[in-house]
């Protein structure tokens, strides 16, 4: 109450390509939409795409802190002492309630890049998500192999 509301349309990967999942966030938090728009590929674009293909990830996030009065000040960052963060991955479902952390808040990374796009993987067997990588570079010539690992925390820059 008393917030805008900003609908993020949003695509995990380059706009139109296979790979790629579409995802639409609802949220009262200016923050959320500005770091959508560094950290995804928001947009028209992504708005049409998702028209085109028919598909997204919905997902829903509130501060938890309404403004319930005229001229009632609102908060440096807003939120709530009530946190709720739930995963819905039979219907590929979020909803956020009381945070913004970034996690938490930016339902396009951890919630959907991570948990939900877990889940499709496992449930359609054709991507694969994950924060971690083992590469293996084999050498053409003698065919020794050389094994790289790696792992990509929060805020590493990944997307």
């Amino acid at each position: 109450k008393g917030r805008t509301m900003y609908i993020v349309p949003y695509s995990m990967g380059p706009v139109g390509s296979q790979l790629s999942f579409n995802g639409i966030e609802l949220t009262d938090s200016p923050y959320v939409v500005q770091s959508m728009k560094v950290m995804s590929r928001m947009g028209d674009a992504s708005k049409n795409d998702i028209h085109k293909r028919g598909d997204f990830v919905p997902g829903v996030h509130t501060v938890g802190s309404p403004i319930t009065a005229p001229g009632q000040p609102d908060q440096p960052w807003p939120a709530s002492s009530t946190k709720r963060i739930t995963h819905f991955p039979e219907t590929n479902e979020i909803l956020s309630y009381g945070s913004g952390y970034g996690g938490n808040a930016l339902l396009g990374k951890k919630c959907f890049a991570l948990r939900i796009a877990g889940y499709m993987a496992n449930r359609e067997g054709n991507s694969m998500a994950e924060h971690m990588l083992i590469l293996c570079a084999t050498n053409k010539k003698t065919g020794v192999k050389k094994y790289i690992a790696g792992a990509f925390p929060s805020a590493c820059g990944k997307t």
